[in-house]
């Protein structure tokens, strides 16, 4: 058991931590039981806290890419920082960045954060 906890350190929760590299082992993983996805932790509270969690990091790869239209198709794993750092080189940034780019595409889907220019522009999930 792995002692886990979010951003802010509370509440902490030891859950048995899985790492699937890939769609199988996700379903292998689920297929034994509920499960919670986990990116890099940065989530408040206990958004990604449960007995069992599937630690999505190592999920990580870039799919495809269309520099046409700026379009990415990625593993949820993929944290903002890996993103900005391949494809800013490019002339590409994200539309939308929460306040660390230390977060997962996962993350970053499911808790549809939003940056400076939510206003604007709308949050991830938009």
């Amino acid at each position: 058991m792995t002692p886990l906890s979010g951003w802010g350190r509370f509440p902490r929760r030891k859950a048995q931590v899985l790492m699937p590299t890939d769609d199988a082992g996700v379903a292998r993983a689920l297929a034994a039981g509920p499960a919670i996805a986990r990116g890099l932790g940065r989530s408040y509270g206990d958004a990604a806290l449960a007995p069992r969690v599937l630690d999505m990091t190592r999920m990580d790869r870039f799919l495809a890419f269309d520099p046409a239209t700026g379009v990415l198709e990625a593993e949820a794993g993929l944290s903002l920082a890996t993103i900005v750092e391949t494809l800013l080189p490019r002339g590409w940034f994200l539309g939308v960045t929460p306040g660390t780019r230390y977060v997962t595409l996962g993350g970053a889907i499911a808790a549809d954060v939003h940056g400076k220019n939510h206003h604007r522009d709308g949050s991830f999930g938009t």
